[in-house]
């Protein structure tokens, strides 16, 4: 009997641990950077692993091809992720993003790793 019921918990639980998280699947949005840069729209597909652990790929108005994610993580209705793209003279610009989920879509933070350059950029994405 003990088994019976220790198997029925597994199998009810198992799906449960490898359930999307509510920020899975493709985004699109718009960050709205300060002139004379003006607003640039992106597009975000995320996927999560039973960890939390984000992976996925972003693409970015004036930056070439596709940007990974390089690590991120969901808790709740919160995302924190990095990637990395190719500046002027193409160095290297880590930024790191932060997001909420509100109302269906992601309200998000993001400014460059290195927080003694750049400004916070406000922007937000729906499915």
């Amino acid at each position: 009997m003990k088994a019976v019921i220790l198997g029925l918990a597994v199998l009810l639980v198992a799906p449960a641990c490898f359930a999307e998280s509510a920020f899975d699947g493709k985004w699109t949005g718009v960050f709205n950077r300060p002139a004379p840069a003006g607003d640039q729209a992106v597009t975000i597909a995320v996927t999560t692993d039973d960890m939390g652990r984000v992976s996925g790929v972003m693409t970015l108005a004036g930056v070439t091809g596709e940007v990974p994610i390089e690590w991120g993580y969901v808790k709740d209705d919160l995302i924190v992720y990095k990637i990395t793209t190719n500046g002027p003279g193409g160095v290297a610009m880590p930024f790191v993003y932060l997001g909420k989920l509100n109302n269906g879509a992601i309200d998000f933070g993001r400014r460059p790793e290195d927080l003694k350059v750049g400004l916070l950029v406000r922007g937000s994405a729906h499915r």
